[in-house]
């Protein structure tokens, strides 16, 4: 059964959060732009489960779920769905595995990289 609310919902606080990660990319704020994208992917793509008549897990990987489903065959009716998820899921992982760092840095055994050393204008342009 789809949850025609709940998607919207999802879709909604997804457009929410990619406004977001809009507005700090424009701002140079690097490390919360991709935080907020990495929000609005995870949203949007719950909005997708719940469409497929699912209940999206608490996770914050939902690519996991969506391998899932389709790993058991409960998309094997929906081939063209199938494989537009799939082309879209690396992308969605790349944002999933970014996971604490734009909000907390990568910890080294001498120190801690800050998010704003890691997403900086120069990653930024080698990403174009």
């Amino acid at each position: 059964m789809v949850r025609d609310g709940k998607v919207f919902d999802w879709l909604s606080m997804a457009e929410d959060d990619l406004r977001d990660a809009w507005r700090d990319f424009e701002a140079r704020s690097y490390a919360s732009s991709v935080y907020h994208a990495e929000l609005s992917c995870q949203k949007a793509l719950k909005a997708l489960i719940t469409a497929l008549g699912h209940e999206p897990m608490k996770t914050h990987k939902p690519s996991i779920q969506l391998k899932m489903m389709i790993g058991i065959g409960m998309l094997e009716e929906k081939k063209n769905l199938q494989e537009e998820i799939l082309s879209i899921l690396p992308y969605a992982m790349t944002l999933e595995d970014q996971g604490t760092i734009p909000r907390y840095g990568w910890q080294t055994v001498n120190k801690i990289i800050k998010p704003s050393e890691i997403y900086d204008k120069e990653s930024r342009s080698s990403h174009r």
